[in-house]
């Protein structure tokens, strides 16, 4: 069974599972590390942390070879970057320079990154990378191997939660708060559309589980609602989840809420983490443990797997090297111009006779007027062609409601809920369905199976109905992809 283990400050989170891209909860415990052994994610008394280590791993027979480790703090730099799509290689060099201005000078340092869920447009991929000190990382691995524990993994807690949000949490809203309350730091995070916006975590400054502590975690929102005030974001919040909590009063907390400005109702988290209501609670108690549950499978996001591709950061800044680059560059053309304008002054004077004689040419002046009558002709009858074959390419763009589609639709919706295809409109790629189904959970499920049918570009639907024959229904609008079912046309032609 796979352990993950999240460290931050003394308080240390452990959770026990199966990891995958559907990471399975069985069980967590939440313990003291010994006092200032661990401050802001950096172990600093390695002796008692590794006594420690070694007394947890034998009172609960933990496994000593399927570790991975979660480390918080402010040690580890990460920003989101939206990019071109690029191959994997040039991804990860684009993305390193990305951080370029982040760290110290001649720092040996590991980048690592996240693949997120971004906007519709398919010519841009959205990442969260990362940067970590080598010796940073090396630390971990050998603390843990002094107590005879092998990490098989090490991220960070910003980029995993950012990575579980997406894979979870994403699925059910498109724009929703999570605020993680894990002991005196309140983190806050903004999800838009289907996209990570905001990310801050500040210092509660009363003792947890107090009155004064929800208030200075309600009170951190106002930052957000400044954020979402100054970036003009117009959407609604759907949600306001809250995880690392044991018991808190939603309706007062509420109430809370409202009082900063964020108008949307609050729940603890439980979408994405399983279907057993008990085990869910407990798993929002260790959320930043249980990203550690949860991976796409791909190395990048693993600083391990990075360590051995260490960089070092330039004692020469990049600015400072563009520069004198240039410069160089610089006096070489000008020398080149140089000799080459001292040579050709020479032969100008020849050089020019010679233009006047032909340009004064009766046969050269009329084959020039010829040629000019041609290209014009030519350049009309090409405009029209364009013109054209861009009406042409902007039809086959359309998609078709074939037969085919309409079969995946309804394939879709089997033993999920009865559906009824409703208006279709081309030119705008859109089908509206109308949904029925007695368990409204089996609605939401028949969505999930929509969003992940490749025609689509995006599923959006509106609120659940009640119906008097006790039946919940839900319009469902989908956007279908370019092209979808014009190749089906075509073969019937």
């Amino acid at each position: 069974m796979s352990v993950s283990i999240y460290l931050n400050n003394q308080q240390v989170q452990i959770v026990l599972g199966t990891r995958g891209k559907k990471g399975v909860f069985n069980d967590s415990y939440i313990l003291n590390a010994p006092e200032g052994s661990i401050i802001n994610g950096i172990i600093t008394d390695t002796s008692a942390f590794v006594g420690f280590l070694k007394e947890t791993w034998a009172k609960y027979r933990l496994s000593k070879t399927d570790v991975h480790l979660v480390v918080g703090g402010n040690k580890i730099h990460g920003r989101k970057v939206d990019m071109p799509v690029m191959s994997q290689a040039k991804t990860a060099q684009y993305l390193s320079r990305e951080l370029s201005d982040m760290g110290k000078e001649g720092e040996d340092y590991i980048v690592c990154y996240n693949s997120l869920s971004g906007k519709s447009d398919r010519k841009l991929r959205s990442f969260y990378v990362e940067m970590a000190d080598t010796d940073l990382i090396k630390d971990y691995v050998d603390i843990f191997k002094e107590a005879g524990i092998t990490v098989k993994s090490l991220v960070s807690a910003e980029g995993s939660i950012l990575s579980l949000l997406d894979k979870t949490i994403n699925g059910y809203f498109k724009t929703f708060i999570l605020q993680i309350m894990n002991g005196n730091i309140v983190t806050n995070i903004l999800w838009v559309d289907g996209s990570f916006n905001y990310y801050n975590s500040v210092r509660c400054f009363n003792d947890v589980g107090t009155t004064g502590y929800y208030e200075d975690c309600a009170r951190s929102l106002s930052n957000l609602n400044q954020f979402i005030q100054a970036h003009k974001i117009e959407q609604k919040i759907e949600k306001i989840l809250i995880a690392g909590s044991d018991k808190l009063d939603m309706i007062y907390y509420g109430d809370l809420v409202s009082a900063y400005g964020i108008d949307a109702s609050v729940a603890v988290v439980n979408q994405g983490l399983g279907s057993n209501g008990e085990k869910n609670h407990r798993a929002q108690q260790v959320i930043y443990a249980l990203c550690g549950l949860y991976t796409d499978g791909k190395k990048e996001s693993n600083f391990l797997a990075n360590l051995g591709k260490a960089k070092k950061k330039s004692g020469v800044s990049a600015e400072l090297k563009k520069n004198v680059l240039i410069l160089a560059l610089t006096l070489g053309v000008m020398a080149i111009v140089f000799f080459a304008a001292l040579a050709l002054r020479i032969n100008r004077q020849i050089v020019y006779n010679r233009l006047v004689e032909y340009n004064e040419d009766p046969t050269i002046s009329s084959q020039a007027l010829m040629f000019d009558m041609v290209s014009q002709r030519r350049d009309a009858l090409a405009s029209r062609a364009n013109s054209i074959e861009n009406v042409l390419d902007t039809i086959n763009t359309y998609p078709v409601l074939t037969k085919d589609v309409e079969k995946i639709l309804k394939d879709t919706a089997k033993g999920y809920a009865d559906i009824e295809i409703g208006s279709f409109d081309a030119q705008n790629g859109l089908v509206n369905v109308t949904a029925e189904a007695r368990d409204v959970e089996r609605i939401n499920q028949y969505i999930f199976r929509l969003e992940e049918q490749e025609i689509f570009n995006s599923v959006k639907y509106t609120g659940y109905t009640y119906n008097q024959d006790g039946r919940w229904s839900i319009n469902v609008t989908c956007t279908f992809a370019e092209s979808v079912g014009r190749e089906d046309v075509n073969n019937e032609k």
